[in-house]
């Protein structure tokens, strides 16, 4: 892993020069927009599209836009075409004067993966997000972001809405179509880092209305994965916070949903890609050094307990080495709290939780806290497979809210 390279990605804003593609469409107001295939030189085509799909007549030459591009999140920056977005949360932005844009993308999936392709939401000037789904055949395509905006300075935002296990999505370029760079927004000054899993994730908040609350299909499929609508990602908008999420359904601790898949929490917190099928081959780092979190939330443990073959004595040994020894380690102020926000560990948890405050208390470090949230009751649980409503997540981020502001003084 070049650490050089993470700063280079993500630390910073950063000029991108994009050469323009062949081809475009437009990107429609559904949840499901249609994305372009790939220049006249890929293999790969693209399905017919009616007449507001149409692609426009290709320049006349390759257009050397510079765009400036702020990276948000863990980027997996090994391939130098351009990095690659994993976690849920990841944000891409950035600023030009002009009136139209497109980026080029390409998404990874693997054999495994039946939820891909990864879903996308693309925000122009901070108005309403509009998705993007990704075509899942390793190659690139250009989707048009905007087309005949006003002319000046406009701002965009591309949102990776869906989780790891949905497909690994590679970013290649803004093209400004002769517009000007801007420098990108400023950095947001305050970090979250928040943990868990499918109640972390956003996991079928964008189907609430399933019969017997089923996600037709795939269940875990990234349509109806929303992390921009889960609690985690709401504190980063309720104290205008950077987020990183650093969750994965099916994950535990140290177990996971599935018995005989070793690569839980403790394994997968140091990487820039979590893609377990990497995870014995020199999978990609994130540099833990830059990037510090203010606030961490660790609601990790859910998944170890409702399985029932956690032994209690692991657990709590992992849970206090891995708050002590990695969390408290990077990051010596953040405020850390151990949060239960289902019925997963709720009995053990909080008590695991006080042992390693009063452990530290005593070595003056004062900045953790247990948190439980309010038992959700089954009306906020009609996200599609028992998940969490827009109501639920806005409820548990309003309770962590109020222990941020008491504990930490943000406002």
């Amino acid at each position: 892993m070049h650490v050089h390279d993470l700063r280079r990605w993500i630390s910073v804003a950063v000029v991108v020069t994009v050469a323009s593609a062949a081809a475009c469409s437009t990107v429609a107001d559904t949840p499901s927009p249609t994305s372009v295939a790939p220049p006249p030189a890929s293999a790969s085509g693209a399905p017919t599209a009616g007449p507001e799909h149409a692609s426009p007549e290709a320049p006349d030459g390759p257009i050397d836009s510079k765009a400036q591009v702020l990276f948000v999140g863990r980027f997996d920056t090994t391939d130098p075409a351009g990095p690659k977005a994993a976690w849920p949360g990841a944000r891409i932005l950035t600023r030009f004067d002009g009136t139209d844009i497109s980026v080029t993308m390409s998404e990874f999936a693997e054999p495994w993966m039946e939820g891909a392709p990864s879903y996308w939401e693309i925000s122009i000037d901070h108005g309403p997000w509009r998705a993007i789904s990704m075509i899942a055949d390793d190659t690139p395509h250009v989707f048009e972001i905007a087309k005949d905006l006003p002319k000046g300075p406009h701002e965009v935002e591309l949102y990776k809405r869906s989780e790891t296990q949905t497909g690994i999505t590679q970013f290649l370029g803004f093209d400004l179509h002769g517009g000007r760079a801007l420098p990108p927004p400023p950095r947001q000054a305050r970090h979250i880092e928040v943990m868990g899993d499918s109640q972390t994730t956003g996991f079928g908040i964008e189907m609430i209305d399933a019969p017997e609350t089923d996600c037709p299909g795939v269940d875990h499929a990234g349509k109806y994965q929303n992390f921009r609508k889960a609690w985690g990602a709401i504190l980063g908008t309720t104290f205008d916070a950077e987020v990183h999420g650093i969750a994965y359904s099916g994950k535990g601790l140290i177990k996971n949903i599935t018995p005989d898949d070793p690569d839980a929490l403790v394994r997968y917190y140091p990487r820039a890609n979590p893609n377990p099928a990497i995870q014995n081959s020199n999978p990609p780092m994130f540099d833990l050094t830059s990037w510090i979190p203010d606030v961490i939330v660790l609601a990790q443990g859910a998944i170890d307990f409702n399985q029932g073959h956690v032994d209690y004595g692991e657990f709590k040994t992992a849970y206090r080495t891995f708050v002590i020894d990695t969390l408290r380690a990077r990051a010596p102020n953040a405020f850390i709290m151990m949060a239960v926000i289902g019925k997963g560990g709720r009995d053990a948890i909080p008590g695991i939780a006080d042992e390693i405050i009063a452990e530290r208390a005593k070595v003056g470090d004062t900045r953790l806290s247990s948190f439980v949230a309010k038992l959700y009751t089954w009306d906020e649980m009609l996200g599609c497979n028992g998940h969490g409503t827009p109501a639920f997540h806005q409820r548990v981020a309003g309770e962590m809210a109020t222990m941020i502001r008491d504990r930490v003084g943000w406002r």
